[in-house]
């Protein structure tokens, strides 16, 4: 059985090449998402954008309702942002970059594609950004976002969707501290491919 995933989220969803090699893109079999595609298991719309926030204003969240009712059927939606909201409201701290999140989970499982079903959402927490070289503020962007998953994973239990912590995998970053490089999106595919598995595979009740 093929499972249709639609993966939303900022430029480590949408394969940005921090190199700036010809396009400023990673080839579509090196992107975690291009990855997950090749196998049979899965059939992955990739909905990331460079620079994307958390979605706050009307037109951002009437946009991504349009692709959920274009794209339904569909049997999960992941979600992995934030890193942005960090990198422009870091003195605000991770409990207003949660809330944002919470207000957009609430927001999306409204949406008559996902018919109010919270097990049809995989929240990630992304990896910490490695910014210490940058200096002092780059050492507080870095403490923060290592906030990330006890964050979402407080709110996942919260909203009862599903939850993977990639602050956890190890993922390698390109040098300047935020995107993953090809290794990184490979290594983010494999722990990816457990994760999906577990869902897919869990028991229903």
């Amino acid at each position: 059985m093929t499972h249709k995933i639609i993966c939303y989220g900022d430029s480590n969803t949408y394969g940005y090449d921090a190199k700036g090699y010809i396009s400023g893109r990673l080839p579509k079999d090196t992107r975690w998402t291009g990855i997950l595609d090749s196998l049979p298991d899965y059939e992955i719309v990739n909905c990331g954008e460079n620079g994307r926030e958390i979605p706050t204003d009307r037109w951002e969240l009437s946009s991504l309702d349009t692709v959920l009712q274009r794209e339904a059927p569909f049997d999960l939606l992941t979600v992995m942002l934030g890193t942005n909201d960090l990198l422009t409201m870091f003195r605000s701290g991770m409990p207003r970059i949660a809330a944002r999140m919470e207000q957009f989970l609430t927001y999306i499982l409204k949406n008559p594609a996902l018919e109010g079903r919270a097990d049809r959402i995989l929240l990630i927490a992304p990896p910490p950004t490695h910014l210490s070289l940058f200096g002092q503020d780059g050492e507080r962007y870095d403490r923060i976002s290592a906030e990330f998953g006890g964050a979402y994973a407080q709110l996942a239990r919260e909203t009862g969707v599903h939850f993977a912590n990639a602050g956890r995998w190890g993922i390698e970053l390109g040098s300047d501290g935020v995107h993953f490089t090809e290794k990184g999106h490979k290594h983010f595919a494999r722990h990816m491919q457990t994760v999906l598995k577990d869902i897919f595979t869990a028991p229903l009740f």
